[in-house]
Parts: structure tokens; sequence; C-alpha cells
């Protein structure tokens, strides 16, 4: 028995990404306490804004503590039996990785000398295109009530990009409130 489960259980793969989900949130959540005492010794705490919620400066660069926990559920998920497959046969944890490194990249300048909107939406669509370039493209787009639907190459390159974009710009939009 593993972590509880019998290790030929129908269930071991849930587990393996329970596993990595989890240490995944860990790692984050144990890296923000330092990651906040660094923002605060760099001095990366702008002024609060009009449209600020919060009344006081507070530290930035979380992404720091988001991409080290990435990282780990990455590690963790290469040397679980039933993910270990992925990274073998397939160069998309790598494209996840290199693509997320450049968010964290520009995350990191714009937290600390607030990049220009237009710079940081070019830099978020090289990021997504970098992903898209080693391999990580939608191609199944599954609908309720239609099915799964295949896309082209283009259309496929197109919705990645697309939602690389605007998840990275929900998160900075709640993460900036």
């Amino acid at each position: 028995m593993v972590f509880g489960w019998p290790a030929s259980s129908v269930g071991q793969p849930v587990r393996d990404y329970l596993l990595t989900l989890c240490v995944t949130a860990a790692v984050t959540y144990l890296l923000t306490g330092p990651v906040r005492k660094f923002a605060i010794a760099v001095g990366a705490m702008p002024a609060i804004r009009a449209r600020d919620v919060h009344r006081e400066p507070t530290p930035r660069l979380g992404g720091i503590a988001m991409f080290g926990g990435l990282c780990a559920g990455l590690i963790v998920a290469d040397h679980l039996f039933n993910l270990k497959g992925v990274f073998e046969l397939s160069n998309e944890p790598r494209a996840l990785l290199s693509g997320a490194a450049l968010i964290w990249l520009i995350g990191v300048l714009d937290d600390k000398f607030e990049i220009d909107a237009l710079i940081k939406l070019g830099g978020q669509m090289i990021a997504a295109a970098v992903m898209v370039i080693q391999g990580l493209t939608i191609l199944w787009l599954p609908i309720p009530g239609v099915g799964t639907v295949a896309l082209t190459q283009w259309q496929g390159t197109l919705l990645t990009v697309a939602l690389v974009v605007i998840t990275i710009n929900a998160v900075n939009f709640v993460d900036g409130l």
C-alpha cells in the first residue's frame, strides 16, 4: 500500500495527479513568505493606485512562488510511475515550463519596473508562441451537446495562444485588485 491505496489500484493515476497537485500547492504556499520578505527587501512594493482595493502597499513578486510550485510539481510528476511517460514521450511538459519561465520573467520585471501594457502583452504572446512551437497546442475541443471537435493546426494555435494570454491576464487582474 502506498499512501493508503493498494499499489495496483485502478485509482493510482488519480492519486498521482492529486499528489502532484498537493505538492505544487504546498510548495507555492511555503514559498510565499520568503518571497514576500524578498519583495520587501528589493522594494517591489508599488504605490497604491486608485483601482487597488488594499490601503497599504502590498509586496509583489508572487509569481516567483507560483513558478517554484510549478517546478516542484513537475519534478514530483517526473518521478511518479503513471506520469513519468508524459515526460519521456512528450515535449509538452518542457513547453509548459519554458513558456511559464518567460511569463515568470515578464511578471518579475513588471512587478519591479511597471512595464508598459503593450510590451507585457507582446511578451505574453511570445511565451504562448514558445509553448505552441514546442508542441503544446489544443487540437481537440470538447463542446457540450456537440461532442469533441477536431481543430486544424492553425485553429489550435490561435486558441492556445488566446487561452494562455487570457488566463495570464485574468490572474493578473485578480492579483492586481
